[in-house]
């Protein structure tokens, strides 16, 4: 039987994380210490990623800009590079960058949240996850997809995701399951080892 993974909702209360296994997911972040963080430039995202790697379970780098998308795949110590076609007309990412995702195991993270009710921006974010999924499949790059919530009506069962990328053209299954797992299976040797995700300081 299928395991599914939701680990990087934006809230972890007792309710949302209640609501979230209710409706399929068997993991949440609410079992894992997941750490977003955002940047205004490269300084302040290698600040932050010193500061909260050591006590992060899975470090999330929220992107959509450019040079941060990149300094992101470039870095070991994140472990997931959230929307980075968040407020961009393109799709975030190139073959460069998902070359250094897959080298560095940062996941690229599709975040439900960005579908909004307005059909232009569905199909403009769409056609953006295509791209970006291409990519991770040439390239060998992991990818994820998370439904966001903030509140437990954002809340999406793990096989409508699973469906919405089966649609698309690429596996649902890695989406929910399958990038998830291996990030979890790292957050458990990294506690096992007492060490979690070592790496070289960024210049």
């Amino acid at each position: 039987m299928s395991q599914f993974h939701e680990l990087c909702l934006k809230n972890s209360s007792e309710k949302l994380c209640s609501k979230a296994e209710e409706i399929g997911w068997n993991t949440t972040n609410c079992r894992v210490n997941t750490v977003f963080i955002q940047a205004d430039g490269w300084g302040e995202l290698k600040r932050k990623i010193r500061e909260k790697r050591e006590n992060a379970d899975i470090l999330v780098f929220e992107g959509g800009d450019e040079e941060l998308n990149r300094k992101a795949c470039e870095s070991s110590r994140i472990d997931v590079l959230l929307h980075p076609e968040k407020g961009r007309k393109d799709s975030g990412l190139n073959h460069i960058m998902a070359e250094e995702a897959a080298e560095n195991n940062v996941a690229i993270g599709l975040d439900f949240a960005q579908l909004d009710d307005s059909g232009k921006k569905r199909v403009h974010v769409l056609s953006h996850w295509r791209r970006n999924l291409k990519l991770c499949e040439k390239y060998g790059a992991q990818y994820l997809i998370t439904t966001g919530a903030e509140q437990v009506h954002q809340l999406r069962a793990p096989r409508e995701l699973r469906a919405l990328i089966d649609s698309i053209g690429y596996s649902g299954q890695e989406a929910v399951s399958g990038t998830p797992e291996k990030i979890l299976r790292e957050v458990e040797k990294a506690s096992s080892d007492k060490n979690i995700r070592p790496g070289v300081e960024e210049k």
